[in-house]
């Protein structure tokens, strides 16, 4: 039978110092029951609650950790320990319920196959583990070589008493073993080579070359009883050994690795050198420890330089360096050590090994006496506990604790146990005189498992979700599974709400599963929760469950019900079937705003758009004028101006309520009543909607307002309506209306507004009438306003006018006081200062003419300074007019005259002259001039060939006469250039500068 492996996790991880809690983890004896067993050996399970523990487990697969082949005889103990341990459990579930159990880090296999056989008859003393098998040493002297099951691959038998102590080269090829009968054995596993050395002491420690099979040399070191660390080589004349050191005590642990050697005896840990053959360092015992050979020392090389050492209840990690060439020193070693951290343990140490960047200790403990033990105390040692592994960080910070439940533990010491390590996986062996447990770091697996059993399925989903996604998914557990238990869990605890979130990520596209779990909620009356994460696609479930999720909200949450409405397409449910039910609700509770509002919606989405809107309307809802729209139903509201209209209103009064002060807020033509009616004037004519608006004047003012925004001619027929309504409702806008419109009667508007003393509107009435006069006595008399009296004057630009203004201001010094300060072109100052009566005292006057010669001073010098500019631009353009006519003209050597088509240069034609304009046509002076007077009076010096002469011929040429392209002319003057070329001379033009060729 196999025994219980107990797991006892820490809660705080304080020190090494804290207590640990035992849990139970049943190490199966049939494989089918394991989680992942392997061939070999059974498989820890995991923690499983105590409800289903004591539900599940049945007499023959409980198993208790006493029960194993040596004590099966003693039925009196067993129950004892039975009772024990269940006592244990109920200390356990206390625990549990006081502080959070944490994750342990490595799962357990006690290893069975062969190896169980034999130790039921033999007891293990040693263990070695290489890269691919394990030796054991027994106290019978035997040494068997397994596979990391525990299958029996190879023994033999060499030694007469307990192996003490196995050595492995790095080629796995030969096994160095140490025994208390004072012999060594080095054997070759793969011929029949065997190396025998007897030293006649006690051997307890052996450690052959990592090299042996590739040295000629076959070292070895060995230590014992002898109190002399022997080093062994093969030799011309055969094996020889070579004292390194002695007389410090017995040597009970060597460990060789590269080329440095460390030992312990009672007063240290020494290190050696093979390379130099030099001593590097001592480590000295810490001060009060207790003997050396009942609590041997425990030493383990993490790497080429890094040495572990466990000694009682001392951690020491020792670094090895190199020192710099400067400090080397013949015939001293060129290595050092540095203690890189140091700790004290509660316990003594039975193994130490290298788990990643943390250390792997194997804890030996002691039980407690109780108070009425403590006078026996003297007469017999207290029993030993379950051996403890605990994970430290190398601060001696404590990570993680396991108890391990091994056959027999309460008669072992320290020395009975060993740890020893596989480095590749990081998996470790625990070695006890029954037992042999493997170790192994936690897999994905292993931490969901776990994460079940303590029912954390939040977390298991997470991880099971993130292994996914890393390509690295659990071959045991399934998303869907975990996801499951997760949402019992929560629906358990009633935690509705995040159990429909969880469905979303969970059951994702399953139809099935999402009608099973919407029923589920349905009868814990959980619907609303459920509601809003029900899909719509992807997957699209069936009718019947959206009706009854529906049909639900109808009787228990009608807002539910409408956002639910709202979020829903309607080709999800049968719409008829909703909207029977819920006016048959609605007809009950007539008041219910909300069965209103589904209604509305129901209406909408069945396609009757005509009942829609009437509870639209009724409910206020914006959407109305949207359903109008879209369903082109306009016909069906051309009657309701009122009712939309109230709707606008409606809207600014709530719009008052929320707006802040200061806020931009609509005004009353731009609300969606209004919009409606005036955009759609096809549909709903003005006439038809001020008829049914005329009793309620407020709506109609903004109804007419906004359609005269729109286009001021569409309701030009009561626009004398609106004058009135203007001067009601909005007096301010009256006189823009007024300017832009001119559909309205003066004579009405004129009375409206001075029945209502609207002035500013009376003069612009007036003015548009033609009665100037009265308007700017309006203007003095009314509003006494010298600015808007001078504008108004402006405005008309009538001298009369003018005249009028002065003579009633003469005894006014306000207005004369006005008009000096804003007299300039449109009235003469002297006209008006001459005016002014004698000995009238008028405020400011110093200031207004000090204005007044101001402006005149200003103006001067405007003048002055456009002359200034005038003249520098007309000397500029006539230096450039100057130099253009002065310049050559470019001519072509086979240019012809544009009047009798003849090469216009020809020699043959002597005596001709060639008149060549700027716009390059060419013309024979005899074509272009019918006057051969003028051409004689000219004199026959033209003909000269010099280019003065030629100047000075075209010169005289100009004076004689107006030269002129006839072309050019015709082309500007629009004529067709043939019939008058020659009959009439032409005027001048731009282009009449001619150039004599």
């Amino acid at each position: 039978m196999a025994g219980t492996l107990r797991h006892e996790r820490s809660c705080k991880r304080s020190s090494s110092k804290s207590a640990c809690i035992a849990l139970s983890l049943l190490l199966m004896s049939t494989p089918q029951d394991a989680a992942r067993p392997s061939e070999g050996s059974d498989t820890v399970p995991k923690q499983k609650e105590h409800d289903q523990d004591k539900q599940a487990s049945s007499p023959d697969s409980a198993v208790e950790p006493h029960q194993v082949a040596e004590d099966e005889s003693n039925s009196g103990e067993v129950e004892e320990e039975e009772e024990a341990d269940d006592d244990d459990d109920d200390d356990e579930e206390d625990d549990e319920e006081e502080e959070e159990e944490e994750e342990p880090k490595l799962r357990y296999n006690r290893i069975k196959s062969s190896v169980a056989e034999t130790l039921t008859k033999d007891a293990a003393s040693v263990l070695r583990v290489s890269m691919r098998f394990v030796a054991m040493g027994t106290h019978w002297g035997a040494v068997h070589i397994l596979d990391f099951d525990g299958n029996l691959i190879k023994s033999w038998q060499n030694h007469s008493a307990t192996v003490n102590d196995i050595s492995i080269d790095n080629a796995e090829d030969y096994v160095a073993t140490a025994s208390d009968d004072g012999k060594i054995y080095v054997c070759a596993l793969y011929t029949p080579e065997v190396q025998s050395f007897n030293y006649r002491r006690p051997v307890k420690s052996v450690a052959i070359d990592p090299e042996f099979k590739n040295k000629s040399t076959h070292q070895f070191v060995s230590g014992g009883m002898a109190e002399q660390l022997i080093m062994n080589e093969k030799g011309w004349l055969g094996h020889k050994d070579t004292v390194l050191h002695a007389n410090e005590g017995p040597i009970y642990s060597i460990k060789w690795r590269g080329n440095l050697i460390a030992w312990a005896n009672d007063t240290g840990v020494k290190m050696y050198d093979t390379t130099s053959n030099l001593r590097i360092t001592y480590i000295d015992r810490p001060a009060g420890s207790p003997r050396g050979d009942l609590y041997r020392c425990r030493m383990c090389w993490k790497d080429d330089t890094t040495l572990l050492i466990g000694w009682a209840d001392m951690v020491k990690i020792a670094k090895v360096r190199e020192r710099s060439k400067r400090d080397q020193v013949q015939g001293q070693p060129n290595h050092y050590v540095e203690i890189i951290c140091m700790f004290r343990t509660d316990n003594i140490i039975c193994g130490i090994a290298p788990f990643v960047d943390n250390i792997v200790i194997l804890y030996y403990t002691n039980e407690e006496a109780s108070s009425d033990e403590e006078d026996e105390s003297d007469q017999r040692p207290s029993p030993a506990s379950q051996p403890e592994i605990h994970i430290l960080d190398w601060s001696g910070e404590e990570i993680s604790n396991d108890v391990l439940a091994v056959n027999g533990y309460s008669h072992y010491q320290p020395n009975d146990y060993g740890l020893e390590f596989y480095p590749n996986e990081d998996m470790f062996y625990i070695l006890s005189p029954k037992d042999i447990v493997a170790a192994y770091p936690r897999d994905l697996d292993d931490h969901l498992q776990w994460l079940l059993d303590h029912r954390k399925y939040e977390e298991a989903l997470h991880a099971a979700q993130e292994a996914l996604a890393n390509g690295t998914p659990s071959e045991v557990f399934f998303i869907k599974d975990i996801g499951q238990q997760y949402l019992l869990w929560l629906m358990e605890h009633q935690r509705y709400e995040e159990a429909a979130v969880a469905c979303e990520k969970i059951l994702e596209k399953d139809q099935n599963t999402w009608e099973q779990w919407i029923f589920r909620f349905a009868e814990m009356g959980q619907l609303k929760a459920m509601a809003s994460h029900i899909p719509i696609q992807a997957p699209q479930l069936s009718s019947t469950v959206y009706e009854m999720v529906l049909a639900w909200l109808l009787q228990h949450d009608h807002k539910s019900l409408l956002d639910t409405l709202h979020e829903w397409p309607p080709i999800l449910y049968n719409v008829s079937s909703v909207i029977m039910a819920v006016e048959d609700s609605a007809e009950k509770d007539k008041d219910n705003v909300i069965l209103l509002e589904c209604l509305a919606d129901l209406y909408t989405y069945n396609g009757k758009p005509d009942k829609a809107i009437e509870y639209n309307l009724r409910l206020r809802r914006p959407n109305a004028f949207d359903l109008i729209r879209e369903y082109n139903m306009y016909e069906a509201v051309r009657d309701k101006a009122v009712l939309l209209m109230e709707f606008d209103q409606y809207l600014l009064d709530e719009q008052a309520k929320t707006v802040q002060e200061g806020s931009p807020r609509k005004q009353a033509n731009d609300m969606p009543a209004v919009q409606l009616l005036i955009e759609n004037t096809q549909a709903i004519p003005p006439k038809r909607v001020v008829q049914q608006l005329k009793p309620r004047p407020k709506f109609l003012h903004t109804y007419l307002d906004a359609l005269f925004r729109r286009d001021p001619h569409l309701g030009y027929e009561f626009h004398d309506i609106q004058v009135e309504l203007y001067a009601d409702f909005d007096p301010a806008k009256l006189l823009d209306f007024l300017r832009a419109s001119n559909y309205y009667s003066l004579e009405k508007a004129y009375k409206i507004c001075e029945k209502r003393q609207l002035i500013p509107e009376m003069v612009f009435i007036l003015s548009r009438m033609g009665n100037n006069k009265k308007a700017l006595m309006l203007i003095i008399e009314k509003l006494r306003d010298v600015q808007r009296a001078i504008d108004f004057a402006k405005e008309q630009n009538d001298d009369d006018l003018w005249e009028d203004l002065l003579k009633y201001s003469m005894d006014k010094p306000l207005f004369i006081k006005g008009l000096l300060e804003n007299v300039g072109t449109d009235i003469e100052p002297l006209r008006l200062i001459k005016r002014i009566p004698n000995k009238m005292e008028i405020p400011d006057l110093k200031q207004a003419l000090l204005k007044i010669l101001q402006d005149y001073h200003l103006q001067m010098s405007l003048r002055q300074g456009c002359e200034k500019i005038l003249v520098s631009d007309s000397v500029q353009l006539a230096d450039r007019m100057h130099k253009t006519q002065k310049r050559g003209v470019q001519c072509q050597v086979d240019a012809i005259c544009n009047i009798c088509d003849e090469p216009a240069f020809d020699e043959d034609l002597t005596g001709v002259a060639t008149i060549v304009f700027f716009c390059k046509h060419a013309y024979h002076q005899r074509c272009l001039m019918d006057d051969t007077t003028d051409e004689a009076s000219l004199g026959p010096d033209h003909v000269a060939s010099s280019l003065a002469s030629k100047v000075n011929y075209a010169t005289l040429l100009m004076s004689s006469r107006t030269m002129a392209c006839p072309i050019c002319q015709e082309q500007m003057a629009k004529g067709n250039g043939v019939v008058h070329r020659i009959a009439e001379r032409l005027e001048p033009t731009a282009s009449s500068t001619i150039t004599l060729a």
